[in-house]
């Protein structure tokens, strides 16, 4: 079994994407996993828990983005080929980008 580069490039180009399209959701999902880890060290009675805890939450909170850009990369080679994974994965991360500077910019006239 051999490792496409361009393969595993479009997988974390889609991850990316999806991360930053769904930012708020991700953040919440490292708050979830940060307050779980703190409760799992709190168990093993650690006096300094804040810096696992947050390291757990921010790898952890990565994992179901990188199966869906996995899943994403996959539809789209299946459909269109493998040329179009990468060109639609870098414009999928820069309308991402752009949404999320948009969505920050938002929130910041709000406050």
């Amino acid at each position: 079994m051999t490792f496409d580069p361009a393969w595993i490039s479009g997988i974390f180009l889609w991850a990316l994407a999806l991360y930053l399209m769904f930012s708020p959701v991700a953040l919440r999902l490292v708050e979830a996993l940060e307050r779980q880890a703190t409760g799992w060290l709190k168990a093993f009675n650690r006096k300094n828990i804040a810096g696992p805890a947050e390291l757990y939450g921010s790898v952890v909170s990565i994992v179901p983005f990188i199966l869906a850009g996995g899943l994403c990369n996959y539809l789209l080679d299946m459909g269109l080929g493998h040329s179009w994974t990468l060109s639609f994965g870098i414009i999928a991360c820069m309308g991402s980008g752009v949404y999320e500077l948009g969505r920050r910019d938002g929130q910041a006239n709000q406050d």
